[in-house]
């Protein structure tokens, strides 16, 4: 069984350890983090096997997960060349054009990452083993050993380049954030927030989810996906303009704009729940395949 190696102890760090030690506990997880009291709790609370804030506590690790902020990675990318000869290295961040990048450029060969899910609080307080459970994992190429890590942790893995990441997740998760944000700030720049803000309700709180997000964790997915941020954001102001249309007329087609919508989230609904496995139950001690 290979020794895995957490470069990163934040709430997709600490989550993942979490994950792969409740489904294979024979497997040794080392963990990093710059922040002393992060590699403490993480001792601590036995979410890795040892933690500290030096990176040679990774050298005895065969597979190494990089889970830091992504405006952080290329720093950290030229800190790990020493300590990454022979091994294998993936990452958990948002974006992988910018990110394979970097990785390429201080001499690793990175299989890259991205594990669609999340949560709007932040750091290892909010770590949880059941983070990953049923949710897509994308990589950028197949590595077995990669593959059963994500497997382990309860997600389901799918592969794509690195532009194809970057493509279909502007659109379906980070124009998603954009939106909120702005829906958010245009709300609350209102005289009459104060008032508002007291009849907000499940709309709001279903809209405005993902701006309470890490304002870090946004800002590096937008500077490394910008362009194509930037055309679904065009798309999207389309379709705004197009809505605007019809209620400034007072045009009965609008309900068939809704009635469209409608159809396409149903379907979407009723396709994720056919197409992706059901999370396995975690393997008792000894027992399970290895990754």
């Amino acid at each position: 069984m290979p020794t895995i190696g957490v470069v990163g102890l934040g709430l997709i760090g600490a989550s993942f350890a979490l994950a792969v030690k409740k489904a294979r506990p024979e497997i040794t997880i080392v963990g990093f983090d710059r922040d002393a009291s992060t590699a403490l709790k993480a001792n601590d609370r036995g979410i890795v096997s040892a933690a500290g804030t030096d990176l040679d506590v990774i050298d005895m690790a065969d597979v190494i997960v990089v889970a830091v902020p992504i405006l952080a990675m290329q720093d950290v990318f030229k800190s790990l060349g020493p300590h990454v000869k022979g091994k294998v290295v993936t990452d958990v961040a948002s974006t992988k054009g910018k990110v394979m990048e970097w990785a390429a450029g201080a001499g690793i060969d990175l299989v890259g990452g991205h594990p669609m899910c999340g949560r709007e609080s932040s750091g290892i307080d909010a770590a949880t083993a059941d983070l990953y459970a049923g949710a897509p994992w994308i990589l950028t190429r197949r590595d077995e050993t990669v593959i059963g890590l994500v497997e382990a942790a309860g997600a389901h893995p799918l592969v794509m380049d690195a532009a194809t990441h970057d493509r279909l997740v502007a659109g379906v998760s980070h124009a998603a954030l954009l939106l909120s944000v702005g829906y958010v700030l245009a709300l609350s720049g209102r005289a009459d927030w104060p008032e508002a803000s007291k009849v907000a309700a499940s709309g709001f709180r279903d809209m405005s989810r993902l701006a309470a997000g890490d304002p870090a964790m946004s800002a590096g997915i937008t500077r490394t996906n910008r362009d194509n941020l930037l055309e679904q954001l065009d798309a999207i102001s389309h379709s705004l303009a197009r809505l605007r249309r019809h209620l400034e007329a007072d045009d009965p087609r609008l309900v068939e704009l809704f009635e469209e919508a409608r159809s396409v989230r149903e379907r979407w609904s009723t396709d994720v729940a056919s197409s992706r496995p059901t999370p396995r139950p975690s393997p008792r001690r000894g027992e399970g395949d290895s990754p």
